[in-house]
């Protein structure tokens, strides 16, 4: 989606329109649809993200709604020594593993019970990654509450740098835990580098 402040309601409005164009289930809610989008837009924008999507489907007669979006972070696990380079840093061991190490595994304890579990991912154009999915209860905005959460993390370090790439997915549906997951590591697969400026 668009993430500028200043073109994105239109051309949100105008990618709904295209979208739910002969979709009955959909067609009649555009309007709410187009707020979700426009409200994931301006949170990913707010949180440094480069790029937002989100998914809205009819299923069985209910919505079923997912986001991912991708932003560049300083590597967690990454050692910074002194080198020579002009702004006086050199990154070195920023890999997946050293990512891994600083991400927690939680266990359930019943079965209606958080988790989360860590693993290496291979993602077929960008490489080893480490990833952390699960469900989790995530904090609403301004402490407005919270929303069980089923949510993917891939960290994937950007070559030659003390970054990485984090696509973050995530849906407030919990009866297709399973089913999300695997959709989420469909769309993560998908991931490349590009010539993107990234942020120092």
């Amino acid at each position: 989606m668009d993430l500028n402040p200043v073109t994105r309601r239109a051309s949100i409005d105008a990618l709904v329109r295209e979208r739910t164009r002969g979709v009955p289930e959909l067609a009649g809610h555009c309007a709410a649809i187009s707020r979700i989008l426009r409200h994931a837009a301006s949170d990913a924008a707010a949180g440094g993200a480069l790029f937002c999507g989100v998914m809205a489907e009819a299923v069985e007669g209910t919505g079923l709604s997912a986001g991912v979006t991708v932003s560049v972070l300083a590597a967690p696990g990454g050692d910074r020594t002194d080198g020579d380079r002009a702004d006086g840093d050199r990154i070195a061991g920023v890999t997946p593993g050293a990512i891994m190490a600083t991400l927690t595994e939680k266990v359930a304890r019943s079965p209606d019970d958080t988790w989360t579990t860590v693993a290496l991912v291979d993602l077929p154009q960008a490489g080893q990654a480490a990833r952390a999915y699960g469900v989790e209860d995530l904090t609403l905005p301004d402490r407005a509450g919270w929303i069980r959460t089923t949510t993917m993390q891939t960290f994937v370090p950007i070559p030659q740098s003390g970054q990485v790439a984090l696509v973050a997915c995530s849906s407030p549906n919990m009866v297709l835990v399973d089913a999300l997951h695997d959709l989420f590591d469909a769309v993560t697969s998908t991931f490349r580098f590009v010539n993107l400026p990234i942020r120092p």
